[in-house]
């Protein structure tokens, strides 16, 4: 990311009197975003040098040539500062005198995830760190005094700065002088700085120029991440539908893959922070979060911009405020409970979205009657008690997140236009133990919906020959959802989720597990959650076929033992395992790649297990994350390809050796333990 110190670490090096006694030659260039090929940057540097390059011999093989005629002879630094080409090391040729090249750039490539040796991503500064340079820079004068309170004030300032060193730094120049009340109404802002294109600061010229610098393409989908608060952890797969249901990308086969390579894009561009790599793909991530600084940009180009409008206080709701403005993004719900709130927001009927971030709110409030162009309605933070039925004149409406204590309508189906829809109770609410509760029969004339999210409710036997042709994601069901019947009806089907609770279903509803083998040939993910298991006994009675072509399984609570794993393991395209929760049971699991098995497994998950020893041999196997098996105690093979391996709270014993097998073979090692200082 832009002013996390590249740039001043690099030339503390390169000016080191041992780094100068080293080498020979040394180069410091900055590059910047004018020069978009390796060839322009080796001629920039052979100029540097000195060299004159006939105008006929720019070909790249003439100045390989060149280059290594030029510095064959030398041990060289060249250090290419602000790159923003898409330019590896592997560009420029190599002597054999351990000549350096470090290159500086703020874009990720796709070559420094597979030569992480060769890669430096500098970390944002610790709390502690933060207050250091926070104090150095705003006490520069060392008379000056800092007093315990204006610590205690400046601590939490710097914790503010989230770590960055140039927004520390600019914080700390903007302090200079000031009084304590002035320290303690900053402490209390919800950011220390506000960035705007129109600053004069090297920070703000930065990060705006960083923005500028995205494709056209790119911009709105970053200031799209400005509608949620602060430190929200943005989830990929929530992201994605929004974007789609925005209208930012048209629904097309494929498109998914499409969207979630921008995605990707914009944490290459470094101007969205990564949070969680995702299980299936290690170049893809799962949650992705805004830096304050990126955040108060997005903020205050969307608003010059008309493209969003945050609400958060009463006078954000005044009609000179949002009027003109596409979507009204809610950070404080209470807001929604004023009368007078939802008369200025008459002022905006062709508003397209409504977005509800705000903390969860207890008790129920209103939502605007008046936007009648709304495409986006996002109200899961908020509860009611009934479905709002002024929602059912919503026509356009594409996406419908909603919590409610009852069931949905019968006339759901008149929002004929909804792709996504999630739908869910509040947490303390339970309708019924007494068998299935089912949405309305209408949903099967919902046709354009992609993507079901309604736990502790079922789909209904279709009636006649209703299809739901558009719909690839089902999730909070029950087995009740998963009969031929239904399943055949839904043909396109990639991912489900599936609730049981062991008290109220019966171990024969479990053969519906062999339903998706008949049904598809392929799918992507199958999760399985029973709900307090009991432990006494097995809940399942054997493992069934999945689909082939299968790439993710995530099972809890079903208390198989570990011998039938044999028809998981030989699924020939699975990626993703995830066991929690007694899935499997028993001490000793015993599996090897030599037999054929998980031949495609790179991402292995154990958590809350009872097993005690695992012998496990799986060449590919990347990641590995065990969690809570306080019994387990050996692994043989010791996973021995594995590039990252996360314990959390296991046996003391367990984790030693895991850290010291880490040790050995270089893989990355994530011990963390709530009761030891391992």
């Amino acid at each position: 990311m832009t002013g996390i110190g590249k740039t001043t670490l690099v030339k503390q090096v390169y000016n080191d009197p041992r780094v100068v006694k080293e080498f020979e030659t040394r180069l410091f260039l900055h590059i910047g975003p004018h020069y978009t090929r390796s060839e322009d940057i080796m001629l920039r540097v052979l100029d540097e040098l000195g060299f004159v390059i006939p105008s006929d011999k720019l070909d790249t093989d003439y100045l390989e040539n060149q280059f290594l005629e030029a510095l064959s002879t030398q041990k060289y630094l060249i250090v290419l500062d602000d790159v923003w080409a898409d330019l590896i090391l592997s560009d420029f040729p190599e002597n054999r005198k351990r000549s350096l090249i470090i290159i500086i750039s703020q874009i990720r490539r796709f070559y420094d995830y597979i030569h992480t040796d060769k890669v430096i991503i500098l970390p944002f500064l610790n709390d502690d760190d933060s207050w250091k340079l926070l104090h150095q820079t705003a006490f520069s004068n060392r008379e000056e005094k800092c007093s315990r309170e204006l610590e205690k004030i400046g601590k939490k300032i710097a914790k503010n700065c989230e770590g960055l060193p140039a927004a520390i730094i600019q914080v700390g120049e903007n302090l200079r002088g000031k009084s304590f009340e002035e320290w303690k109404t900053l402490s209390e802002k919800e950011d220390p700085l506000v960035i705007t294109r129109y600053d004069d600061t090297p920070l703000s010229k930065a990060l705006f120029f960083s923005y500028m610098m995205l494709h056209p393409y790119l911009k709105p989908f970053f200031l799209y991440m400005g509608v949620f608060p602060k430190h929200y952890a943005i989830s990929r797969s929530k992201l994605i539908k929004l974007w789609f249901s925005e209208g930012f990308l048209d629904t097309q086969p494929g498109i998914e893959e499409i969207v979630g390579h921008t995605f990707d894009l914009l944490i290459r561009q470094s101007v969205v922070l990564r949070e969680k790599h995702a299980s299936v793909n290690s170049f893809e991530f799962k949650n992705c979060r805004l830096h304050f600084t990126f955040r108060s940009l997005c903020v205050s180009e969307a608003k010059s911009e008309k493209f969003f409008h945050i609400l958060k206080k009463y006078t954000d709701c005044t009609p000179e405020n949002i009027r003109r403005q596409q979507r009204l993004c809610v950070h404080n719900n209470v807001i929604l409970a004023l009368t007078q709130v939802h008369e200025w927001m008459e002022s905006v009927p062709n508003a397209r979205s409504l977005l509800c971030f705000g903390p969860k709110q207890q008790y129920p409030v209103l939502l605007p009657s008046c936007f009648r162009l709304l495409k986006v309605l996002d109200a899961l933070a908020i509860r009611f008690y009934e479905f709002p039925h002024q929602l059912l004149a919503l026509l356009q409406l594409k996406y419908l997140s909603i919590t409610c204590d009852r069931e949905l309508p019968n006339s759901i189906s008149t929002l004929w236009n909804l792709e996504v829809l999630i739908f869910t109770r509040h947490h303390n609410i339970k309708l019924s133990n007494n068998g299935p509760l089912y949405l309305p029969i209408d949903i099967w004339n919902m046709h354009k919906l992609r993507q079901l999210y309604c736990k502790g409710f079922d789909l209904p036997p279709p009636s006649d020959d209703s299809h739901l042709e558009n719909l690839i994601t089902v999730s909070g069901v029950s087995v009740h959802s998963c009969t031929i019947e239904v399943l055949s009806r839904i043909p396109n089907l990639k991912r489900i989720a599936v609730q049981i609770e062991s008290a109220h279903d019966s171990t024969e509803t479990f053969n519906f597990f062999g339903h998706f083998a008949f049904v598809y040939e392929s799918f992507e993910s199958f999760k399985f959650v029973v709900v307090n298991p009991n432990l006494s006994s097995q809940i399942v009675r054997s493992v069934p076929n999945f689909p082939m072509n299968i790439k993710k399984i995530s099972l809890s609570g079903c208390g198989f033992p570990w011998e039938n794993m044999e028809v998981i393991a030989s699924l020939p395209n699975l990626i993703v395992l995830k066991l929690r929760w007694y899935a499997f049971c028993g001490p000793l699991w015993k599996t090897s790649q030599r037999q054929g098995q998980f031949p495609s497994l790179e991402f292995l998950l154990l958590e809350d297990l009872d097993i005690e020893n695992l012998e496990f041999d799986i060449l590919y196997l990347r990641w590995v994350i065990v969690r809570h098996c306080y019994k387990l105690e050996n692994i043989s093979n010791q996973f021995k390809n594995t590039e990252i391996l996360e314990v959390d709270d296991c046996s003391p014993s367990f984790m030693k050796k895991m850290r010291e097998w880490g040790s050995v073979v270089g893989a990355e090692v994530k011990i963390r333990s709530s009761i030891t200082d391992l």
